[in-house]
């Protein structure tokens, strides 16, 4: 049995999820991680929202809203409808979250202290 990671692209929460979204990172994705699954294979398929940059400010300011309200209403509607697709990952999460920071400072830090970047 083999570990398989699928690192998936982070959608801005700054709109609903369309057709673009499903047909550019889920279904690709998705199909793959069934794949693996099917052939018995550990799969450890990852994603979510990204609620930081310029896209989400734009919204913001455009719906008289703070950004995080825009990202948290975004966010909330691309999970539900990749769920309601049925995409099987095996966490959709946010860039907002304490883990996801951690992971993130410790992934730089790492490639930092190897001179990797």
């Amino acid at each position: 049995m083999e570990t398989i990671f699928i690192g998936v692209a982070w959608p801005y929460a700054n709109g609903h999820l369309h057709l673009g979204h499903v047909a550019g990172f889920a279904i690709g994705c998705d199909t793959l991680a069934r794949f693996h699954r099917m052939k018995g294979n550990r799969v450890h398929m990852v994603s979510g929202s990204d609620c930081h940059g310029t896209p989400i400010t734009v919204r913001a300011e455009k719906e008289g809203k703070t950004a995080a309200e825009v990202a948290d209403f975004y966010h909330d509607s691309i999970s539900r409808s990749l769920e309601k697709m049925g995409v099987s990952y095996d966490l959709y999460t946010r860039t907002t979250t304490e883990n996801h920071y951690r992971v993130t400072q410790d992934m730089f830090l790492r490639n930092y202290e190897k001179g990797y970047i």
